[in-house]
């Protein structure tokens, strides 16, 4: 697999200024960058070093760069999905629900953003709109999700809004999704991503439900919690586990010039399947 690496990046970036974008795109620290003689000797020496660790999981965010950048070359995939392993792309479940008719464009907004960026490979999205309480066990056990994704609003106490079946708002607390979620799931989820107000303060409740946990503590504006889910999910397709994704959703949030004070994230490894 190494030589076919090799080989793509030499065919593809032999130009200095490319290579070098492209690497420090994943992460590569631009004074480590070795000097660009040529593609046939520049290569080698870096995913050498990206084999031996010199970005965290670079050899799998250099070859998600190269497939997102060229969608349309055949080796360019075959290649992410050896790095990637047999499992397949992530699994992310997105529940929008807006009983209150306040946020309609927003959550349409983030929807169509989580689209454009499955586009780009990594991760296959389910989204579901208008999310009743009555829908959640049930579509954890069909879709079998890795992530599961929940934006709408949140209550000052820190539960979310759901639909009732008439369309009205539902409260529910976080110890009762995680509760839904380790009934309905097969195995502990990669990650729960609440993206929206108050929904950070309880994330212990979540620990035998998911292996990582975010939400925000404060309240979080519409432009920032889109924000946050693109940078979230675009590390997510560049192949970054979530702890480092949310990490990416914050710096996003950052460009944007959104306050990230609020935000609160939660890993509980000891969590297993």
């Amino acid at each position: 697999m190494r030589n076919a690496i090799i080989a793509l990046m030499q065919d593809l970036y032999y130009e200095g200024d490319r290579a070098r974008a492209v690497l420090i795109e994943i992460g590569y620290r631009p004074a480590q960058i070795p000097v660009f003689r040529s593609a046939e000797t520049f290569w080698p020496e870096v995913v050498l070093r990206l084999e031996r660790g010199i970005v965290v999981d670079g050899m799998l965010l250099l070859v998600a760069v190269v497939a997102r950048e060229h969608p349309g070359n055949e080796e360019a995939k075959a290649l992410l999905t050896q790095v990637r392993g047999s499992s397949g792309p992530v699994k992310v479940l997105c529940f929008l629900a807006d009983p209150l008719r306040e946020s309609k464009i927003r959550i349409d907004r983030e929807a169509r953003m989580l689209a454009e960026i499955e586009r780009m490979g990594g991760f296959e999205l389910q989204v579901m709109h208008a999310v009743r309480v009555n829908d959640l066990i049930q579509s954890i056990l069909y879709e079998k999700p890795n992530i599961l994704h929940f934006a709408g609003h949140g209550s000052a106490d820190g539960r979310l809004v759901f639909e009732d079946d008439r369309g009205g708002p539902a409260l529910v607390g976080a110890g009762e999704l995680a509760q839904a979620i380790s009934a309905s799931s097969e195995s502990v989820l990669d990650c729960v991503v609440l993206n929206s107000c108050y929904t950070g303060s309880d994330a212990e409740a979540f620990r035998r439900a998911t292996r990582v946990v975010a939400g925000s503590v404060s309240a979080i504006s519409d432009t920032c919690a889109i924000a946050f889910a693109r940078g979230f999910y675009t590390g997510i397709s560049a192949g970054q586990d979530p702890v480092r994704a949310y990490e990416t959703g914050r710096a996003q949030m950052s460009l944007s010039h959104c306050d990230t004070s609020g935000l609160h994230m939660v890993a509980f490894p000891e969590a297993t399947s």
